[in-house]
């Protein structure tokens, strides 16, 4: 015994406490694409099932303070993120929170369905004979809830919110443009993988080749054999994709790119070197309003 403890069922706890405690934190860090690593996760849910063994042992009834708990919880998000900003920390706190609320409510749910052993004391669900698959079926569940709730928040904030002043290299040259996160933009290089961020062709005109404008200025960028007969005859051949995307009305469409020298995002006051970027360009407005003139790829500016 350890502090009526017994030895098997404090193992149980932790061991239980720490899967949880981990997925929970996994999902976070998934989501919220706060900067972090999967040692700092560990070690941040061993902190957490600790706590959870400590919490049963008699003589330490003072953990059971909202504070404390409150305090628990920022230690293990300082331990498992690396916080550049404010705004990353509140992201995280609230993603947590969010994400430990729908946890534990699919948990619940799972529980009234399946009737698996589920014992409640202090305030806390102890499983006995963790049930692994559930644990899994819970996590999956919550990664599409908490995504699901995440687009449905981003699609309802002011476009205002939604809005990064981008710079765009390429041959020494510079444009900046107004771009729009666009959460439904998942726009890949079929090549490289990379993703793709749509500028408008009136923004980029003065970076590009002669032989590229004309294509554009002669509205031929839906021609798929004149552009791949002017990209092969260009000296710039190996810098330019052509990107396949559906739209309602246009299932085979073509976007053609290019591959800049750097990408600049500004994100809260400082300008983030973005790699591995490649811009489409959009023979259009995107915007009537002219507000922005670029769909900015969420990976892009996570």
């Amino acid at each position: 015994m350890l502090y009526g403890v017994e030895y098997r069922y404090v193992d149980i706890l932790w061991l239980d406490n720490f899967v949880m405690n981990f997925s929970i934190l996994w999902i976070t860090f998934r989501i919220s694409k706060v900067k972090g690593s999967l040692w700092r996760l560990w070690i941040s849910a061993g902190i957490g099932a600790l706590y959870a063994i400590i919490f049963f042992i008699p003589g330490f009834e003072v953990l059971h303070s909202f504070f404390l708990k409150i305090a628990l919880s920022l230690i293990m998000l300082l331990v498992a993120f690396k916080f550049n900003t404010f705004k990353d920390f509140f992201k995280a706190f609230t993603f947590f929170y969010a994400t430990t609320f729908v946890f534990g409510g699919v948990a619940l749910g799972l529980y009234f369905f399946t009737q698996d052993y589920m014992a409640i004391q202090k305030g806390v669900f102890v499983i006995k004979d963790y049930p692994v698959n559930k644990l899994i079926l819970t996590g999956v569940l919550v990664i599409i809830l908490m995504h699901a709730m995440w687009r449905f928040i981003r699609l309802h904030l002011s476009k205002d919110e939604l809005l990064y002043k981008v710079k765009i290299y390429f041959d020494g040259k510079e444009v900046m443009v107004d771009a729009l996160l666009d959460t439904g933009n998942m726009l890949l290089d079929p090549i490289s993988k990379h993703p793709v961020m749509v500028v408008e062709f009136s923004r980029v005109k003065e970076l590009l080749p002669q032989e590229i404008r004309e294509i554009f200025t002669r509205s031929l960028e839906g021609d798929f054999h004149t552009v791949v007969q002017v990209i092969s005859k260009s000296g710039w051949i190996e810098r330019f994709r052509i990107i396949p995307y559906t739209t309602v009305g246009n299932p085979s469409g073509l976007l053609m790119g290019f591959k800049p020298d750097e990408v600049l995002v500004l994100k809260n006051g400082k300008w983030y070197t973005v790699g591995n970027v490649v811009v489409g360009i959009y023979n259009d407005k995107l915007s009537k309003s002219e507000h922005y003139q670029a769909l900015v790829h969420p990976e892009i500016v996570a």
